[in-house]
Formats: structure tokens, C-alpha cells, sequence
């Protein structure tokens, strides 16, 4: 049998073997060896031609389906992606396996060796494997070349497989005992950022925290202060019991072929329980597509009252045992419910009847691919419904007459302050806050404040990328919330020293901690996010997001406090300087239809997206402008090009094809 795999380089390859499995070869995973090491490959296809290699099939059942293959291949040639890179984006990493040589102990005795040779011997028996390149550079190329020649040690190769474990962190004291504690350190505003990041979400794990960009050197300091600790194992929810059915059942209209759910979350979250337990109860499989780790946790904890050992997850968050179990039980399994993040998406369901996405923003990866077009190709190799669930329609799924909307009004009082200047809260809005109240706290800004220069008369630009800079907690240093540059509090222009202007969230935490003390029952955060409602919901400050100069602005910051509505049980208040604004009109009398009416008018007249495409591309050098098939922008920004390029969507493809020639390092599809 001649099989076509796909490599992780992007490339494929004709191989020639025997399957020892019945079925389709499709989907399976192989471990292909090879003189330069070896490597995981997946089976994509047949060949016409192939040759003898040295491979084996490890796994007993398909790694994923073709239904999956195929969705691949659409959604690389949608987005002119190498659709074998794409693949092997979203393949976990637990099964990601590559082969290494290494060194370990050789079959010799070595009780009468030297004192150096004896200290290696034990450094190597310890670890069982240690790459040569770090031995030699711990313990000198000699001395270890020697104990080769002698066979004390030998060069070996294997498979390198991710390490079974869960390493879980959670805040080890109090919140304002843990920053008392960090008074007079380093960097202090990224380990703060990270207690923040615990305080919220109570328990995460290594790759949750990684992928947030947290710095392994961080997480060690604030365990040996004792700050937070560290512990393995899975996550266990308080699983209150939860009467969610009642008795609107029997009123349940059952979804369109591709639909949207949107509005209050609470009401939300009932209608889809309702439709999870009608589908699990005939035996019927759905996918819930998490933008985010926080959410599965909480879905899974409201859900699981319901629906028992019918519900799944496939998380970072996961034991690794347990992951790969829940993983290839999908191939056979009917009837359950899997909630996931994106190391789910080529999970090999038997079937599948419903994909639902969750969340407002695009879940976007590297190179521009909103893996929502990938969900949606899926559903339909599989013959599934597709929702997405979120608090207001995107623009584009506006448009789509086709697909069913079912909205939820949200039922939240709308209450809007004044603020003045750097006030990060008003007496006014002070007096109505019930400390007794489950709260969250709203400021779309990281950091502590504004870095502003008084002599200047303007706010400090990142050198590198132009954004303004963030002033640390401490005054003494700025960082760039969106490159990551960071610097001494000083002016780039005229060297004197930066001053704090408006704020951020970790100053806005500071003052309501300063107001009212802490209190578990009061929350912080930059967005709203669909995962949780609270009493009252109070938008410290979100004006920020109409300051930049961008199309989409108008529509970011209605969806913001429109989401922020959404989240909130009894009261949304919202702080502005803008209270004539007429985006907060919309808001107050809860007008999401006449929002979207109104943008889609001017994004029709300007022939801005959803209309038309943009996309925004940073590349080392430059195409022909001309040749490219669209309104095209250049900025020179010294060390690269930034191109901004208005394109009809039929033409989408051909331009990306013509942009990826030139390796832009980023690319942004809008």
C-alpha cells in the first residue's frame, strides 16, 4: 500500500508499507525514522509511488479523520496557507513525538573510576538520558569523549514523547499579602500581571501560563517567596447541583443548519443546555469550540450536573493521561458532549451532529487563519449544525439573511457616570457600589498607567512599534503592551523623566482595594468575557478604545460594553467622558440591531469589511505594489515595510498567495 504523509515541515511523502490495521489508513499517525533523526508524520492521502522507509503506526486508532483532512484543505487554500503546516499547527503537542540521540549509561561496571568520571556517571544514571551537547558543555567535551571510548557511556537513540504530568499553579496567601511581598523588586509589573492572572482564575496550568506569555523566571522567584505554589494533578470544580431544565423543554426550537445565539449570557447558557441535553439524550455528539481555558472550566462545572460522564474535555488543562484517553474514545463514542480549546480541533469524532464556537473575537492563529472557517468547513463534511454563540453578531454574520439569529435581551439596568480627568472613580459612582454585590471591574488597559511627558506635552511612543508606553507600578521603568520593549521611565525624545497619566487596570485594582478593602466577591479584568455573569458589571474606563485611529473602532467599543451588558445580572455602569457619545446610546436603550444597521451603512459607503477585506501584512521586502490586486498602503518603518491593502474577497486569495512569496512575520486578514 503506497500512503501520502504529511510532514511538519509542510512537505509530504510517498511511502510504501504494510498497514496492520482494518480500515482506512486516513488520519493514522506514523513515526518515521529517518538519518537526520526521527520525526512524527500523519497519513493524508494515497500515493502513486512510494518508497521502503523504516516507520511504525503507534497508535491502535486514527489520530484524527479525513473529514478533518479535507477542512484542512479548504480552509489552507481559502487562506493561501501550506495546508500541511496547518495541520500540524493544531496538532497537540502530546503527539508531536520526534526522535533524538542521546547519552546514557553504557553496560560497563564503575566502581574504580575517577572522581570526575564518578560525578558524570551519577549525572547521567540520575537523569537516564542527557543530550550530548549539554553534557559536554557541563562537564568538558574530553572527559566525556573518554568515557565513550571506555563504553561507560554510549550514544543511544529514542523517541522523544511529552512528559505525562500536570503541573498546576494557584496563589499560595492573600492577594494584598502577595504584593506587600514584591515591594522592591525587578520587573515588578510582569509578577504582578501574573498574580492578577491567579487571583482571577485560581488554579492554571504550565502551558495556560505559557501561552499567556508569563516568564519561567518569574514563576520560580514567586515560588520561592512562597508567593504562589505549585502542585500536580487535575482540576476538580465545585459542582453545585443546578436544576436547568424546568420546564421550557417542550418549547425548545430546534436550530437551523447554521445559526446565531446571542445576548444575555445566563439565558444563553440555559438555551444551550437545553439543546445539549436533548441531543445527548438521542445519542447525538456535540463540539464546544472555547476561546478560552477559563471558559471550559466554568462550562464544564455548570454542565456536568447535567450531563455526567456524557461530558468531556480536551484542554492544556488535562492530565495528559486523561487527554489522550477522552481523545481516542471519540472514535467510537455516540452521544457526548466535548468542550475544547484549540488542541481539540482535529479530535476523531465518529460523528458529530452540532459545533458550536464561543466567543466574540476571531480565534485567529499565525499567518491569518480564523480557525472559525475551519469549524464551519468541518460541520459541514460532518453534516452538523453550526452556531456561534456570543453576546452581539459579528457585522460579517449580520449580513447572512440565510442563518437563523435567536437573541436574548439582556435584562441589566444601564447606568451611565461622568468621569473627570485621571478620576479612576467618581463620588458618584463610589456611593452606588454595594460591597455585598458580586462585581466586576472593568479597564480595557494592562499595566499601571500612561507614560506621559510634561516638558514634551504628549505620551511617550514605544521606539520600536510606536504604541504608547505603559508606566511600571513602581515609576522606574515603561514597557510596551504590544512588542514587548521595555525601558527606563524616561522620555524617548527629550530624556526627562515620564509621568503617570490616566490609568490601567492594576492601578484601578489598587485604588478600589484602597476604597472599599479586598474582597473575594469583587473582580478585575481588561475585556468582558462569556464565562461568567455578576451582579453589576462597572466599566471603569473603556473610552481608550475610540482613540485609535482604526475602522473597526466604533464597533470594538460597543461590543465591549455590549458584552459587558451581557455579563451582568442587575446593573451595568459605565464611566466616560464621552456621555454624549451616541455609541452609548445604543447601549443604554439595549439597540443592538440599530448599532449594526448603522455601521454596515458607513462600512458600505467606504467599502471597508465585511464588505470588502483587509489585509495588514509586515514583511523584510517588498512585492511589485502594482502587480497586487487591491488598494495598497506602504509605510516604511525603517527595519521592514508595513503594507495595509483593501481587496475585493474574490481576489482575496490570489493576493495572499502573492504577499506569503515575500515570508511576511506578520500577517493579518480582516
Amino acid at each position: 500500500m503506497n500512503l501520502k504523509l504529511a510532514l511538519p515541515n509542510g512537505r509530504t511523502k510517498g511511502v510504501r508499507v504494510k498497514f496492520p490495521y482494518k480500515g482506512t489508513p486516513l488520519g493514522y499517525r506514523v513515526l518515521l525514522r529517518g538519518e537526520e533523526g526521527g520525526r512524527t508524520a500523519i497519513v493524508v492521502g494515497f500515493a502513486e509511488e512510494g518508497e521502503d522507509v523504516s516507520l511504525e503506526f503507534p497508535d491502535e486508532k486514527p489520530l484524527t479523520t479525513d473529514k478533518h483532512i479535507r477542512a484542512i484543505l479548504e480552509t489552507a487554500h481559502h487562506y493561501a496557507v501550506l495546508p500541511w503546516h496547518l495541520l500540524f499547527d493544531l496538532v497537540p503537542s502530546l503527539f508531536n513525538w520526534r526522535e533524538e540521540e542521546y547519552i546514557t549509561l553504557g553496560n560497563k561496571e564503575w566502581k574504580f573510576v575517577d572522581r570526575i568520571s564518578k560525578e558524570i556517571l551519577q549525572y547521567v544514571k540520575k537523569r537516564r538520558e542527557v543530550k550530548e551537547e549539554n553534557l559536554k558543555k557541563r562537564f568538558g567535551k574530553d572527559a566525556v569523549e573518554k568515557l565513550l571510548e571506555l563504553g561507560f557511556l554510549r550514544r543511544a537513540r529514542g523517541w522523544k514523547m511529552p512528559e505525562l504530568k500536570l503541573t498546576l499553579y494557584s496563589l499560595a496567601i492573600p492577594l494584598e499579602e502577595a504584593i506587600l511581598r514584591l515591594r522592591g523588586f525587578k520587573d515588578i509589573e510582569e509578577k504582578l500581571k501574573l498574580l492578577y492572572y491567579l487571583q482571577e482564575r485560581r488554579v492554571v496550568s504550565q502551558e495556560e501560563l505559557e501561552e499567556a506569555g508569563f516568564r519561567k523566571g518569574d514563576i520560580k522567584v514567586l515560588l520561592r517567596r512562597g508567593v504562589i505554589e505549585e502542585r500536580e494533578g487535575g482540576i476538580r470544580g465545585v459542582r453545585a447541583p443546578q436544576n436547568l431544565l424546568q420546564e421550557r423543554r417542550s418549547y425548545l426550537k430546534p436550530l437551523g443548519k447554521n445559526s446565531i445565539i446571542f445576548g444575555s449570557w445566563e439565558e444563553v447558557f440555559l438555551r444551550i443546555s437545553l439543546e445539549l441535553d436533548a441531543l445527548v439524550r438521542e445519542g447525538k455528539s456535540a463540539f464546544l469550540f472555547c476561546d478560552s481555558l477559563q471558559l471550559i472550566e466554568v462550562l464544564h462545572e455548570r454542565l456536568y450536573p447535567l450531563l455526567g460522564d456524557r461530558l468531556l474535555r480536551l484542554s492544556s488543562r488535562e492530565k495528559p493521561r486523561d487527554f489522550i484517553q477522552n481523545w481516542f474514545s471519540l472514535e467510537s463514542a455516540k452521544g457526548v458532549v466535548v468542550l475544547g480549546s484549540r488542541v481539540a480541533l482535529l479530535a476523531p469524532f465518529k460523528s458529530l451532529d452540532l459545533v458550536l464556537s464561543f466567543g466574540d473575537e476571531p480565534q485567529k492563529i499565525p499567518g491569518g487563519v480564523d480557525l472559525r472557517y475551519f469549524l464551519y468547513r468541518l460541520s459541514q463534511y460532518y453534516g452538523a449544525n453550526f452556531s456561534v454563540i456570543t453576546a452581539n453578531p459579528p457585522l460579517s454574520l449580520c449580513l447572512k439573511e440565510d442563518w437563523q439569529k435567536e437573541y436574548y435581551p439582556p435584562a441589566s439596568e444601564v447606568l451611565l457616570f461622568r468621569r473627570k480627568g485621571n478620576e479612576v472613580i467618581s463620588k458618584e459612582l463610589e456611593g452606588i457600589i454595594n460591597k455585598e454585590e458580586e462585581c466586576l471591574f472593568l479597564v480595557n488597559k494592562t499595566g499601571y498607567a500612561y507614560a506621559f511627558c510634561t516638558f514634551c506635552g504628549w505620551m511617550a511612543e514605544c521606539p520600536r512599534c510606536g504604541s504608547f508606553l505603559t508606566l511600571s507600578m513602581d515609576r522606574e521603568r515603561v514597557f510596551c503592551t504590544n512588542c514587548g520593549y521595555k525601558g527606563e521611565a524616561k522620555c524617548p525624545e527629550c530624556g526627562r523623566a515620564l509621568q503617570e497619566l490616566g490609568f490601567g487596570i492594576e492601578k484601578a485594582t489598587e485604588e478600589v482595594y484602597k476604597r472599599f478593602g479586598i474582597r473575594e466577591n469583587f473582580h478585575f479584568d481588561t475585556v468582558p468575557r462569556l464565562h461568567k455573569s455578576y451582579d453589576r458589571v462597572v466599566v471603569l474606563h473603556a473610552d481608550n478604545i475610540l482613540s485609535v485611529p482604526w475602522f473597526d473602532a466604533a464597533e470594538r467599543y460597543f461590543s465591549y460594553l455590549w458584552k459587558a451588558l451581557c455579563i451582568s445580572r442587575k446593573n451595568l455602569t459605565v464611566q466616560t467622558a464621552l456621555e454624549n457619545n451616541p455609541l452609548l446610546k445604543y447601549v443604554k436603550d439595549k439597540d443592538w440591531q440599530g448599532f449594526c444597521q448603522e455601521e454596515l451603512r458607513k462600512r458600505e459607503e467606504e467599502e471597508l469589511p465585511p464588505f470588502k477585506r483587509l489585509v495588514k501584512a509586515k514583511l523584510k521586502t517588498l512585492p511589485v505594489i502594482k502587480s497586487l490586486p487591491g488598494e495598497v498602503r506602504k509605510k516604511n518603518l525603517g527595519d521592514y515595510f508595513e503594507l495595509l491593502i483593501k481587496v475585493d474577497r474574490k481576489n482575496l486569495r490570489e493576493l495572499l498567495l502573492e504577499i506569503r512569496k515575500h515570508r511576511p512575520f506578520e500577517l493579518e486578514v480582516l
